[in-house]
């Protein structure tokens, strides 16, 4: 197992959509940062990292194509069935992609939150260590959230061999649905309820204190946080599961 491991992360590290993916990101928001500093009137901290955190659906996305990257060769070329006839598992095999899907995508996660903060301080005024704590919280906040949408694109990339439909698929799940659960959601208490604890909807402002001039997001409050921790573990369990279970069952050609 622990070889395996090794090998895939091996793997990805040298593929090139990985490395992409990562710069892409990274000259994202370094770009986003040289504009506001420029031309956008915002020359402090406060706003671009307010900013960041306003924009978690974001990183949600990119790690669809990161999936993609990992696991969408293996299936196009069916390479899958040579791990297997060397003895592993489908089970090791399932957890295994699944643990590197997560670690590239903290390690792209820390990367570019690394550079946006670091090039903002350079860039922008220091508005105060407050707002950077903030943006400490919502991405420790939204990590269990993002696996959420890990674990649903693995899911359905070891159901299915298409990479369209797998995307088509995921987009209706983790954003197409909750929007519009989040719409009847004002009308209806029930259906909010239910639209309050999905990840996409855990994105959205919460509110304004006007006192202190903040924007509030849900974690901001110490329970907001706990409840992404709980919404997180349990949605990926559960993607997890499912993926497992039907991929144990499917013919591998």
């Amino acid at each position: 197992m622990f070889n395996y491991i090794r090998s895939e992360f091996y793997r990805n590290i040298h593929v090139k959509g990985s490395t992409v993916l990562l710069f892409v990101t990274i000259g994202f928001v370094l770009l986003s940062n040289i504009f506001l500093a420029n031309y956008g009137g915002y020359g402090n901290t406060k706003v671009v990292f307010a900013q960041f955190g306003r924009s978690m659906g974001i990183p949600m996305i990119l790690y669809l194509p990161l999936v993609s990257i990992i696991n969408g060769n293996e299936f196009k070329n069916r390479t899958l069935k040579n791990a297997i006839s060397y003895g592993i598992s489908r089970s090791q095999i399932y957890l295994g992609k699944f643990i590197v899907e997560v670690s590239i995508s903290i390690i792209i996660l820390i990367c570019t939150a690394a550079v946006y903060i670091i090039s903002g301080y350079m860039m922008l005024e220091n508005s105060g260590s407050m707002y950077l704590n903030d943006l400490f919280t919502a991405i420790i906040a939204c990590v269990p959230l993002f696996i959420v949408g890990i674990a649903c694109a693995h899911c359905l990339y070891f159901i299915c061999d298409n990479g369209t439909v797998v995307g088509l698929v995921w987009i209706a799940i983790m954003v197409i649905i909750p929007q519009g659960l989040s719409i009847v959601g004002s009308k209806y208490d029930i259906v909010k309820k239910i639209s309050d604890y999905i990840p996409w909807n855990m994105f959205d402002v919460q509110g304004y204190d006007k006192s202190i001039d903040r924007i509030l997001m849900l974690w901001t409050s110490q329970g907001g946080v706990i409840k992404c921790f709980v919404v997180g573990i349990i949605g990926s369990i559960i993607f997890y599961m499912i993926g497992l279970v039907l991929f144990k069952k499917k013919e591998i050609k």
